[in-house]
């Protein structure tokens, strides 16, 4: 792949600082776990379906034209076929630990995939974005999938998202460009500056797409178009991307040609607050957040205090109160009529009331049951039409089992 090294796109040495142990991974004892002790192979094989359950048959209606172009017959297919075939794609346990477990300890290993390689994208302001490239061996020009995965995820020991990486990779016929979510511990430990949130994400995402099909960069001849999906937290990026699209595309036609949006944040606000004042939830979130953040005090010196299990209030509290705005680092993004960067981040946040006359299909899949996402506080809102968004190529599609982490192995 060194082919496709520029100033802006970076395949690190092994020995590269970049690569190196960041304070925040996955705890060494609890990674053997749950990678030696009690993991599984997944074997790929097909699961026999009836005539009319098997997935060609609801592929070949996807590719038609006219449905690939609307985001509300996109979402109609995906919502008869889990309502027709149900009871053919549900597998085993639809218990909420039980799918947990078996994604969080699904054996594969990313970095030693032949296929796949890791990447660093060089963005404006400094930013170093470490991601994993995944291309075909067959060097043909393909759609590209940019991947943003959810909080705290990295690319070194991402978990919940790897069977979608295995899925749009290794079962679909796209190269897929996985990128590390901002709140992630690589992230704080490469980057001096430090947020999260669809404003930042999205931001980015133009700014890669952008990269991956300028023509001087010699990745963009294995570019055929780029479609972006986000899980949970990298969700929130993907419809805020979504939004700038339209002022960010050249005149031969879209930036981006699609996004997926798996359990997204879509009030990133009230999401962060339900993780922070739910009682025993908000407890293990904090310890959690304490592991996963370690070094964000170097960067937020105000951190190194803090009451018991109020360690992600503060930080969150103190990332508002510090923040120096998206495009304070890069001026080429154009935002929506209206809205202007500033340092007031719960209000660049909140982006809906500047969400209209989106072109490209929007997908959106959400289920009751996600504890991380509350479905009542997102999707539904979309859903239901509490947030009055004026995208009438917006889809959210229900399913009635699974969260971000497992809904791909409950269905």
């Amino acid at each position: 792949m060194e082919q496709f090294q520029s100033s802006r796109i970076s395949f690190p040495a092994e020995d590269s600082p970049l690569l190196g142990d960041s304070p925040g991974r996955y705890p060494e004892p609890l990674n053997f776990i749950m990678t030696n002790v009690i993991s599984w192979i997944p074997t790929g094989e097909p699961k026999l379906m009836s005539s009319g359950c098997t997935p060609e048959v609801w592929a070949a209606r996807m590719q038609d034209s006219r449905v690939q172009k609307s985001a509300q017959l996109q979402g109609a297919l995906v919502q008869k076929y889990f309502q027709d075939c149900r009871s053919e794609l549900e597998t085993e346990d639809n218990g909420y630990l039980v799918n947990l477990r078996r994604m969080m300890t699904m054996k594969y290993d990313p970095q030693g995939h032949p296929f796949l390689r890791r990447v660093v994208v060089n963005l404006p302001g400094n930013v170093k974005l470490k991601g994993l490239l995944g291309l075909k061996g067959d060097m043909k020009r393909r759609p590209l999938v940019i991947v943003r995965l959810g909080i705290f995820s990295n690319v070194e020991d991402f978990k919940p998202e790897r069977a979608w990486l295995m899925m749009l990779f290794e079962q679909s016929p796209f190269n897929v460009l996985m990128l590390e979510n901002m709140s992630s511990p690589d992230f704080v430990a490469n980057n001096s500056r430090f947020s999260f949130g669809g404003y930042d994400e999205g931001i980015q995402n133009i700014l890669v797409a952008r990269l991956l099909q300028d023509p001087i960069e010699p990745l963009s001849q294995m570019v055929d178009s780029v479609h972006v999906f986000g899980v949970s937290l990298g969700g929130h990026g993907v419809l805020y991307s979504s939004l700038l699209n339209k002022y960010n595309s050249p005149k031969r036609g879209p930036l981006i040609n699609s996004f997926t949006a798996l359990c997204p944040v879509v009030n990133l606000r009230s999401t962060m607050e339900s993780l922070t004042h739910s009682g025993v939830k908000s407890a293990f979130v904090d310890l959690w957040s304490r592991q996963r953040l370690k070094g964000l005090d170097q960067k937020i010196p105000s951190l190194v205090t803090y009451d018991n299990f109020s360690f992600l209030s503060k930080a969150i509290s103190e990332i508002a109160r510090t923040y120096h705005g998206g495009l304070s680092y890069v001026n080429a993004v154009k935002l929506p009529p209206g809205q202007e960067d500033s340092i007031h981040f719960w209000e660049l946040n909140d982006f809906w009331r500047h969400y209209k006359q989106v072109e490209e299909p929007v997908l959106i899949y959400a289920t009751e049951q996600d504890p991380a996402v509350p479905y009542d506080l997102n999707a539904q809102m979309l859903l239901n039409k509490d947030l009055k968004v004026d995208g009438k190529n917006i889809r959210v599609v229900e399913l009635p089992q699974g969260g971000a982490l497992h809904i791909a192995d409950s269905l």
